[in-house]
């Protein structure tokens, strides 16, 4: 898989983010107010708080991207984790959530959380796949379409 790369977060990949997200997130469920938010703003909500966006490049195209926010030292939520629909299937989400995961680690995290939905049944088999467990422990989601809360811890 030489055709793919995983590049850290840069400026230059900000609408890239915002579109990716925007697209998968409007195609299951609708736009939140919670999702301008942070999509907007994400340098100053993910990237200046200490969290990090990676992007999956396909011969020479970003395709993807997933979140890593930070909420303490030892809590990371995988979030917008996202992949353009004509390059589904080539494992590029498994890519994406395995270098957020090492990332998670490399900056002292013991726990990654992730919310989801039911309805994203190949997105929880990958988590599933990945050891994330169920944890009631967890906030209520502010998103509406999160139904599901799972963790992983490191």
């Amino acid at each position: 898989m030489n055709k793919v790369s995983i590049l850290d977060y840069s400026p230059e990949y900000g609408e890239d983010f915002k579109n990716i997200s925007y697209g998968w997130i409007e195609e299951f469920f609708g736009i939140e107010e919670q999702d301008r938010q942070l999509l907007e703003n994400h340098k100053t909500e993910i990237i200046d708080k200490g969290g990090t966006v990676l992007f999956a490049q396909y011969e020479g195209k970003i395709v993807g991207s997933c979140a890593l926010i930070k909420y303490n030292d030892e809590l990371y939520e995988l979030a917008k984790m996202g992949v353009l629909k004509e390059y589904q299937g080539l494992k590029l989400g498994r890519r994406l959530a395995e270098a957020i995961i090492d990332r998670a680690r490399q900056l002292g995290a013991k726990k990654v959380f992730l919310e989801s939905s039911s309805q994203l049944t190949s997105a929880l088999a990958l988590y599933d796949k990945l050891g994330f467990k169920a944890d009631l422990n967890l906030d209520v989601s502010p998103y509406s379409r999160c139904n599901v809360q799972l963790a992983l811890t490191l």
